[in-house]
């Protein structure tokens, strides 16, 4: 009788907070510099948001893995169900939007006198109904399939986040 033991360490880039941390901060850097020579007006807005939006995530990484208690979350021996939390809560949001938008432009329909504003003409149902399509289709579906795969691949494979033959 043989037993399958599962290796908890794996060779090759070891992920850490740190290692996450300085990624970002090396990603940071490079927006401050390309910022900082931008050949035109535009292109330095684009880097300079960049740079700040990078620095958000540095500050948002860090308070993450503050409220970790120590524990590594790259670490396979625990699911890291934060994603699939945010992932359900965009799912609510976008669903409840698009569906919203859905039962407007069905209310349009039944009754056209009584939800008819000439003076929005983004409200007709022309605009709205490829609105309600997209924010159905490709927000929340595409946000379920998401969360839904980071929940699944997280129990179906021996690590949080690989598989191993």
């Amino acid at each position: 009788m043989s037993s399958h033991v599962i290796p908890t360490e794996k060779p090759g880039w070891g992920f850490s907070i740190g290692t996450v941390s300085l990624l970002v901060g090396v990603v940071a850097l490079g927006a401050l510099i390309i910022a900082a020579n931008a050949a035109d007006p535009m292109m330095a807005a684009h880097a300079w948001l960049f740079f700040f939006l990078t620095v958000g995530g540095l500050l948002i990484t860090g308070l993450w893995a503050g409220a970790r208690n120590g524990r590594n979350p790259f670490d396979p021996a625990f699911y890291e169900d934060t994603i699939v939390k945010f992932g359900v809560a965009a799912s609510m949001f976008w669903g409840i939007a698009g569906f919203l938008v859905g039962l407007i432009i069905a209310l349009q329909l039944s009754f056209p006198g009584l939800f008819y504003f000439p003076e929005l003409g983004w409200t007709n149902f022309g605009r709205l109904r490829p609105l309600h399509t997209s924010a159905v289709i490709f927000a929340f579906g595409g946000n379920v399939l998401i969360a839904t795969s980071f929940y699944v691949v997280q129990r179906t494979c021996p690590g949080a986040t690989t598989c191993s033959s």
